[in-house]
């Protein structure tokens, strides 16, 4: 501040006398609150911008009985998939007045109720979970019940009637075989990834009506689950090459599984793809390195992310609206890991490639 006096921090009424309105316009404006026209909202926002000022954020929690604080439940931080949309949700977040706290569940159930609770009881206004499955049922249906209101994102609970967002797995699952038949694969393996998670069962459920559709067998041992790690995909891969036969092409539940496959392939000594083909499943950002040049399903995790806090907000703001399902697309991402057809057969025409 001039004058070399004490630092007074500008108020709402400072605000209001630089942007040329009345103190009410710039409380409708910085609490995102309708009836403002574009010309004086864009004053307040410079105004507020160029004053340093600053939402007194307690205060607003005593006015309108909210603490503006979400909770984000993320499965596993060290999978870079969540950290992708733990970014899409807290950028909107911010945007929108609100702070997140996020949690690491480490895909146990115990340490998700006790996340929950934590976050309750700091008085978080909604909680938005990307690692629920079929165990937290009972969870979910206190929650509905006792509050905070939720989202399930990317993976949900049968029978939890709460808003979603996420892509339509099973219809990924389809992409991946179907594009593994059109370049003539006819013995594929499957890794599947847990089935008390949503996306991964529905990954699974989309693959095996693929191979049907081309009319491919499923045997056996051509088969496993696998738990969402580099690690646990290695070790069923590892099992799936001391077949007599191996299988010319492994589609798995996620890039990380992907990952742990191609280690056991080259640990094997086996060609890629010349010899076998692998893909993944969520577009990691390795997927598309020289080493990696990983075939998978890309889906938009800062979207799901970013949709997840509009769910949340619209649930605060009408707690009895039905609730809302939200598909976002995916894409097949067709890479070298793919890019060969088995020897001796003939592709069919090949899907369109991007990457």
């Amino acid at each position: 501040m001039d004058g070399g006096g004490a630092y007074r921090r500008p108020t709402i009424t400072d605000v209001a006398r630089r942007a040329r309105v009345s103190a009410a316009t710039v409380s409708y404006v910085l609490n995102d609150r309708p009836g403002v026209g574009e010309a004086s909202r864009r004053r307040v926002l410079a105004a507020a911008e160029v004053l340093g000022y600053r939402r007194n954020r307690l205060a607003r929690g005593l006015r309108d009985g909210r603490s503006h604080v979400l909770g984000l439940l993320l499965a596993n931080i060290a999978n870079p998939f969540y950290p992708e949309i733990a970014a899409g949700v807290i950028a909107v977040a911010a945007d929108s007045g609100y702070q997140v706290f996020v949690s690491h569940t480490g895909e146990d159930q115990a340490q998700q109720r006790r996340e929950v609770e934590a976050l309750s009881d700091h008085g978080c206004d909604g909680l938005i979970f990307t690692s629920v499955i079929e165990a937290d049922r009972e969870l979910l249906r206190h929650l509905m019940q006792a509050g905070p209101p939720f989202v399930q994102a990317v993976r949900r609970v049968r029978g939890i009637r709460a808003d979603y967002v996420g892509i339509d797995n099973r219809a990924a699952g389809r992409d991946v075989i179907l594009h593994l038949a059109a370049m003539g694969h006819t013995d594929i393996a499957l890794i599947a990834g847990p089935p008390a998670s949503s996306a991964s069962r529905g990954r699974y459920e989309g693959m095996r009506e693929a191979l049907k559709e081309s009319g491919l067998a499923l045997p056996a041992g051509r088969f496993t689950e696998s738990a969402l790690t580099r690690e646990a995909g290695y070790q069923a891969a590892t099992s799936l090459l001391q077949s007599r036969k191996r299988p010319t092409a492994i589609a798995c539940g996620n890039d990380m599984i992907a990952l742990g496959a191609i280690d056991a392939a080259i640990e094997a000594g086996v060609r890629m793809p010349a010899e076998m083909a692998v893909t993944g499943f969520d577009d990691m950002s390795f997927a598309s390195s020289r080493m990696v040049n990983l075939t998978t399903i890309s889906q938009p995790l800062r979207e799901i992310g970013a949709t997840a806090v509009e769910l949340l907000r619209g649930r605060l703001r009408d707690p009895s609206r039905p609730p809302q399902e939200v598909i976002l697309p995916h894409q097949l991402i067709v890479r070298g890991s793919s890019s060969t057809s088995p020897a001796g057969a003939r592709p069919a025409v090949r899907r369109q490639r991007r990457g």
